[in-house]
C-alpha cells in the first residue's frame, strides 16, 4: 500500500488537474514521479491512498492512455476545491 503525504509540482500556478503533479512524497520517504507512480499502480493493481483534509483515506487510481501513457486519478472529482490530493502539502525542496 501506499499512502501520500506531499506533492511537488513545477512553477506557481494553482494545481487543477492530477497530471500537473510532477512528483510524490509517500509516508515512507521516497519521492517518486508522477507517470512512475501511476504505473506501479495501474500495472501491478498497487492500493494508492491519500488523506484528505477530513483525515479520511481516498483511493488513487491509474489509467493507461491510448499512447500507452499511465496517467493519475482520483476517485471522485479532480476539481481544486474539493478534491484532497491537490489539496496536500507542497514540497519545498526535492533533491536528486
Amino acid at each position: 500500500m501506499i499512502l501520500i503525504e506531499k506533492i511537488y509540482h513545477r512553477g506557481h500556478d494553482e494545481v487543477t488537474t492530477v497530471d500537473q503533479i510532477d512528483s510524490f512524497q509517500t509516508n515512507d520517504g521516497y519521492v517518486t514521479k508522477n507517470c512512475v507512480l501511476a504505473r506501479e499502480i495501474g500495472a501491478d493493481n498497487e492500493n494508492c491512498f491519500y488523506k484528505n483534509t477530513e483525515g479520511k483515506r481516498k483511493k488513487v487510481v491509474a489509467t493507461k492512455a491510448d499512447d500507452g501513457q499511465w496517467h493519475l486519478k482520483t476517485i471522485g472529482s479532480t476539481d481544486t476545491t474539493t478534491d484532497g490530493l491537490l489539496q496536500l502539502p507542497h514540497m519545498d525542496n526535492v533533491w536528486g
